[in-house]
């Protein structure tokens, strides 16, 4: 998770840095969009996680 925390920072960043009201909204739609990467990335590895533990389907 270390390239979102650093894709949220940057995000951040030259959000605070833009001068123009369309690049800030850009870059505070990626920092949500970093967020819910997160997110999916978390649900699936917890569904493999729940795969590789089901002794059924093995």
């Amino acid at each position: 998770m270390d390239e979102i925390n650093w894709i949220k920072e940057q995000a951040t960043k030259l959000q605070t840095e833009a001068k123009s009201y369309e690049k800030r909204a850009f870059y505070h739609e990626l920092d949500k969009l970093a967020d819910e990467l997160a997110t999916r990335i978390e649900q699936k590895q917890g569904e493999l996680d729940g795969r590789i533990w089901n002794h059924k389907g093995w």
